[in-house]
């Protein structure tokens, strides 16, 4: 009798070792698979010209400000398509890059005091004929593919396709723009 108990109890402590060793095997498994996806963020604006451009890039967080633009209740977001809790709009005038818009990501639209925004923040932009130049931005902004157009903004893929940074800024200046308009 013994003999059997100790012949179940073996089987029974190997069967639970086995059963350690398949759910690991199985964890690492599932951990390696890619199927990790995140929300399209809501894009800024970038006009030049008689474009206007929707941007996967955002230059305003560049600056890394502590105090948000908008709060939301007790949060600084809106949702989770738009983390920044705002959409700029850009505007490329004589080469250079300038902010001309910040407006809040819900359904007020609540325009910003950009100049008061940034004096909060400790920062002291540099303001050309009453727009602000972001000569603090030296970095490629990446626009979403051109064939849908302003429907971009709102176009979602598990599988999007990469775009190549084609407009190219170094302090706020503009070095090298690839754009072309829609054909």
């Amino acid at each position: 009798m013994t003999f059997i108990f100790r012949l179940f109890n073996f089987n029974l402590t190997l069967e639970i070792t086995c059963m350690k060793k398949l759910l690991i095997l199985l964890f690492v498994f599932i951990s390696t698979i890619d199927f990790v996806y995140s929300t399209e963020q809501r894009a800024d604006f970038l006009i030049i010209g008689s474009d206007t451009i929707c941007l996967k890039s955002f230059p305003l967080e560049e600056l890394k400000f502590q105090i948000r633009p908008f709060k939301y209740g007790d949060l600084d977001l809106p949702s989770t398509a738009c983390w920044r809790g705002y959409q700029a709009t850009w505007k490329v005038i004589d080469n250079k890059l300038c902010l001309i818009e910040i407006v809040k990501a819900d359904s007020t639209h609540e325009k910003l005091d950009i100049e008061n925004y940034f004096k909060i923040n400790s920062y002291s932009p540099k303001i050309i004929n009453g727009l602000f130049y972001a000569d603090w931005y030296s970095a490629d902004l990446e626009p979403y593919i051109r064939k849908y157009g302003n429907k971009s903004c709102l176009f979602k893929s598990y599988r999007p396709k990469k775009s190549k940074a084609i407009i190219k800024f170094e302090k706020g200046i503009m070095i090298e723009n690839k754009y072309k308009g829609e054909k």
